[in-house]
């Protein structure tokens, strides 16, 4: 499989997750009202003759309640970890790899600072599709064209990390939407899915990582993410290249 058809898989994977994470919570929801309802319909019945009288009724109520324990066991459910190996992959190198496969028209400029040096705890091709969610959101802020910024740094404070940083010289964000950008189908642009900024979070959270977004004081929009160096005790840590990534071992 080719770098941009891996990346596609993985783009494709991660909307399928947020989707499925947004309806687990909704039928979650769902399913508590449902419950609600029938412990009170319950309580009802069982102040009538019919409760005593048909054995069926207190039957039904019970499987109701077997039912819905099942389905919501359904919805915690999780895929086990395949292994406890932690990939390590170099910023600046996926930050290219994004950019290569990023549809960035020729009125958007773009300017690499890319001067990290340590690893982030992400494979190559996650921290691509990551930094291209990014650049898709900046890119699109732009749409009569500008400068478009990616910067990645070393973090020297604390126990040190990497810093990553995506900004447009767009018009900006009204204040809600810097509130809620992070929220699943949230978008301000008609027609977006509004799921870019979502799984860049949960890429971000998943891997121990800080993620926020702003604005500058002269319009446009940044974000910047932050993976520091918290590597867990006796985890074994391997630097993931183009060659395992394309499928070679």
């Amino acid at each position: 499989m080719g770098a941009r058809a891996d990346l596609q898989a993985r783009e494709r994977a991660a909307v399928a997750d947020v989707v499925a994470s947004t309806l687990r919570h909704d039928l979650r929801n769902k399913l508590a009202s449902v419950r609600n309802a029938s412990f009170y319909l319950m309580r009802k019945m069982q102040k009538t003759d019919v409760w005593g009288t048909d054995a069926r009724v207190e039957a039904f109520f019970q499987l109701i309640d077997r039912e819905l324990a099942a389905a919501e066991e359904v919805l915690t459910r999780r895929a086990p970890v395949a292994s406890s190996d932690k990939p390590l992959c170099h910023a600046s190198e996926a930050m290219e790899h994004a950019l290569r496969e990023a549809r960035v028209p020729e009125q958007v400029r773009v300017e690499r600072d890319f001067k990290a040096r340590g690893t982030v705890p992400l494979d190559l091709e996650d921290l691509a599709l990551l930094v291209r969610c990014l650049v898709d959101n900046a890119v699109e802020a732009m749409p009569r064209g500008g400068m478009l910024t990616v910067r990645t740094w070393d973090v020297e404070e604390g126990e040190g990390g990497v810093g990553i940083r995506v900004e447009d010289a767009g018009e900006g964000l009204a204040a809600e939407a810097y509130s809620r950008a992070f929220e699943p189908f949230y978008s301000t642009r008609p027609g977006h899915a509004g799921l870019g900024l979502n799984i860049v979070q949960r890429l971000v959270l998943r891997n121990g990582g800080k993620v926020a977004l702003d604005g500058g004081p002269s319009g446009g929009t940044h974000v910047e993410v932050l993976f520091l160096h918290r590597p867990e005790a006796g985890a074994r840590m391997r630097l993931a290249g183009h060659d395992e990534i394309r499928g070679s071992k």
